[in-house]
C-alpha cells in the first residue's frame, strides 16, 4: 500500500509540474536548468515536442544507468520521467491560457510555487523527473565529485548555453527567480535541494540498521553512545542524515529492522560533508 501510495503521489507531481511547465514557462518563453532545459530549448528552436523531447533524452541515460548501476533504484525515476512526458502529451492537446497581463514577475513566482509544488511531492514519495539526477550520479562513479556539486554543475551548463543560444539574460534572470522559488516551495514540502533529514534513532538492533542503510541507501551512519535512565542500559544512538528522495526508504529500513524503534526527524539544512558537497576522494570520514 506504502508503495501504490508514493506511486500515486509520483504521478500527481508529475502533473503538477506538467502544468506549470505548459501553461507558465512555455507560453512567456522562460527556461530551465538540467534537462527540461534541453527540452525547452529544442522546442524554442525546432518546435519539437517537449513530451517528446524529455523521453529522447532520459531513456538513453536510464540504459546506461541501468548498465551500471542495475535497475533496483530505477523504478520511481522511470514513473516520474514518463508520468511527466505523459501529463506534457495531455497538455499539449488541452489549449488553456492563464491570463497573467505579461507580467514576468507574476508568471515567475507562479511557476516556482507550482513548479516546486510537483517536483517536491516527486521528490518526498521517493522519485525524480530523472535527467540531471541520472546524469550527476552517473558522473560521481567516475570522477569521485559530490552529486551535489555535478547536479549544480550540469544545471549551470544548461543555462549558460542558453545565454549562448538565445543571447537573452533577461528572461535567464526571471527563470532564475522561479527556480529559486521552486527550489524553497520543495524545501518546505520535501526538504530539497542538499537539504534533508537527520534521523536520530534508539534501536536494539543498531548493527543490522546500520549495515543496511550503509547496504540499501549508501549513507554513512554515526554511533552515540548514550544511556537509558531508568532502565541504566548503555545504548548505541544512530544518526544518518539522508537526501530529500530517500526519506521514505529510510523510515522503511528503519520498520522492516525494528518498528520498536523510537525515531527522532529534524530538519537538516545546508548539509556539508561526505556523501553530499565534500568530494568523497579527500579526507573520507571513517565511520
Amino acid at each position: 500500500m506504502s508503495k501504490l501510495k508514493n506511486y500515486a503521489l509520483i504521478l500527481l507531481g508529475a502533473g503538477i509540474f506538467a502544468f506549470g511547465i505548459n501553461y507558465l514557462v512555455i507560453p512567456n518563453h522562460l527556461f530551465e536548468g538540467g534537462a527540461t532545459g534541453i527540452t525547452l530549448i529544442t522546442y524554442y528552436l525546432f518546435k519539437i515536442p517537449v513530451s517528446l523531447m524529455n523521453l529522447l533524452i532520459n531513456i538513453p541515460l536510464f540504459i546506461l544507468y541501468w548498465r551500471i548501476f542495475g535497475v533496483k533504484t530505477l523504478y520511481s525515476s522511470i514513473l516520474g520521467t514518463f508520468a511527466v512526458s505523459a501529463w506534457l502529451a495531455l497538455f499539449e492537446k488541452i489549449p488553456f491560457t492563464l491570463d497573467l497581463e505579461g507580467d514576468l514577475v507574476i508568471v515567475s513566482l507562479l511557476a516556482g510555487i507550482i513548479l516546486g509544488a510537483g517536483l517536491g511531492i516527486i521528490f518526498n514519495a521517493g522519485g525524480t523527473t530523472g535527467g540531471t539526477d541520472i546524469v550527476a550520479r552517473i558522473a560521481h562513479k567516475y570522477t569521485g565529485m559530490s552529486i551535489g556539486k555535478l547536479m549544480l554543475l550540469v544545471d549551470s551548463f544548461v543555462l549558460m548555453l542558453v545565454v549562448f543560444v538565445f543571447k537573452d539574460i533577461v528572461m535567464v534572470t526571471y527563470t532564475l527567480i522561479f527556480v529559486f522559488i521552486a527550489s524553497r516551495v520543495i524545501d518546505l514540502i520535501g526538504e530539497g535541494g542538499y537539504a534533508g533529514k537527520g534521523f536520530l534513532i534508539v534501536s536494539a538492533h543498531p548493527q543490522e540498521l546500520a549495515q543496511k542503510i550503509g547496504e540499501e541507501l549508501e549513507r554513512g551512519v554515526t554511533f552515540l553512545n548514550g544511556q537509558g535512565f531508568y532502565s541504566q542500559t548503555d545504548l548505541k544512538i544512530l544518526y544518518c542524515v539522508v537526501g530529500r528522495n530517500e526519506m521514505q526508504d529510510m523510515k522503511q529500513i528503519i520498520l522492516d529492522i525494528d518498528p520498536h524503534a523510537f525515531t527522532t526527524i529534524t530538519d537538516a539544512h545546508e548539509i556539508m560533508g561526505e556523501g553530499f558537497t565534500l568530494d568523497e576522494n579527500k579526507q573520507p570520514i571513517q565511520r
